[in-house]
C-alpha cells in the first residue's frame, strides 16, 4: 500500500482587497468537516492579520451561499455578475465562535 499525500481543499483569503477569493475542497472529501475546518483556520488567520471586513461572492441557489449562511456570514447585496456578496466582522467571527 502507498502512502500518498493528496490535498483535500484550499482557500486565498486576499489582504490588501480584504476578500475571500477562493475556497474549495475536493468532491471525493466533502461531508467530512474539511470546508468547515478550512474556512475556521482561514479566517482565525485574517483576523490576525488585520480586524478589516472581510467579504466574498458566491452564486445563489448554491451549496456554497447555504454553508456561508450556516457559516454566520451576512449578505450586504449583489456583486459582479449575479453574485451575492456577503461580509464578516471581527466582532460577527469572535462572538459566533464561542457559541
Amino acid at each position: 500500500m502507498q502512502n500518498r499525500r493528496q490535498i483535500a481543499g484550499f482557500s486565498i483569503v486576499d489582504l490588501k482587497d480584504h476578500n475571500i477569493w477562493a475556497l474549495f475542497v475536493d468532491p471525493d472529501f466533502e461531508k467530512k468537516g474539511i470546508g468547515k475546518k478550512l474556512h475556521d483556520i482561514m479566517l482565525d488567520w485574517y483576523f490576525t492579520q488585520t480586524k478589516e471586513i472581510v467579504w466574498l461572492g458566491t452564486s445563489p441557489n448554491t451549496r456554497a451561499e447555504l454553508f456561508y449562511r450556516k457559516s454566520n456570514w451576512k449578505e450586504i447585496g449583489m456583486h459582479g455578475k449575479n453574485e451575492i456578496k456577503f461580509e464578516m466582522t471581527f466582532e460577527n467571527w469572535i462572538n459566533n465562535k464561542t457559541i
